[in-house]
């Protein structure tokens, strides 16, 4: 299906930064062979994932990210945005979210405002620096309302499994994802936008199926490294290893011919829609 596999360790750090808990990409070839690259900024790493789909536009690219794309169901509705709800979302995040050459954002104020939209109280975000807490966000977790749901349903999925994946509302915190999301998704947006005759995001775009890849192809899906054990001797950072390992794993699939099945998890239609309109899911996980 793809010549390329390409997997994305994202950072939310708010100052240029190298190493363990930076941006760390992994291009794992055809042919098996696998490269890290580790970039201090997001507009570095975007212009490195804009030259690498320009520099050979014949390529087809899985593109492979580690933060949530989407949103529990019904937040886009919560926030009155019409039309399709990822869709929608990413163009609120796009539209609101600032991020400098040097990293400095203002996502704790994009989250502030985003809480006092859905519930008026600071939740369902939450997580931040005490400069930066105000009625809308605290540097703690506050009691969900009951009309939002703190996981999507593939993290439902994995918590019933055994395992331990963040929600999507904590932007702060060991193993935090939220902060990745706000800060990646406008990422995502400005390339969707960029190569829009080639882009597609599952699954969102492509359905719960396994996608339609010819030349010049690019597929982004959201992945969960911590799903796979890794050896962090491998790789002088663990994130590098990370990338690495997950790279391999989607190539061997593919060599194998189980990569398409990994895109057509089978669910319930009612479970589907939500998946598909809203909250996306992870590749490889079984519901």
């Amino acid at each position: 299906m793809f010549d390329r596999y390409v997997v994305v360790d994202w950072s939310a750090n708010s100052t240029p930064k190298l190493g363990r808990d930076s941006i760390w990409i992994a291009v794992c070839e055809r042919s098996g062979q696998v490269s890290t690259t580790n970039l201090p900024t997001r507009c570095s790493a975007e212009a490195f994932l804009v030259e690498l789909f320009e520099g050979d536009e014949a390529a087809s690219t899985l593109v492979a990210v580690d933060f949530s794309l989407g949103y529990p169901a019904g937040t886009a509705a919560a926030l009155g945005l019409t039309g399709v709800a990822w869709s929608a979302m990413w163009a609120v995040l796009d539209d609101r979210i600032t991020d400098d050459a040097r990293n400095a954002n203002n996502r704790f104020a994009v989250a502030a405002g985003l809480n006092q939209q859905l519930t008026g109280v600071a939740s369902p975000f939450w997580g931040c620096p005490p400069s930066a807490a105000n009625a809308h966000l605290t540097t703690t977790k506050v009691p969900l309302p009951l009309s939002v749901a703190e996981f999507r349903a593939v993290e439902v999925v994995l918590r019933n499994s055994g395992r331990r994946p963040f929600s999507s509302w904590q932007l702060l915190g060991s193993g935090a994802v939220g902060s990745q999301s706000l800060m990646g998704i406008p990422v995502l947006e400005r390339l969707r936008r960029r190569f829009t005759d080639r882009l597609e995001v599952w699954p969102f775009t492509t359905g719960l199926r396994s996608p339609v890849v010819g030349d010049g192809s690019i597929v982004v899906a959201e992945v969960w490294p911590s799903m796979f054990a890794i050896d962090g001797s491998s790789e002088p950072v663990r994130d590098a290893a990370q990338v690495s390992v997950t790279a391999r794993w989607l190539a061997t699939n593919e060599s194998s011919g189980g990569l398409g099945a990994l895109f057509a998890p089978a669910m319930p239609p009612a479970a589907a829609a939500g998946v598909v309109a809203e909250e996306g899911w992870v590749l490889g996980v079984v519901p």
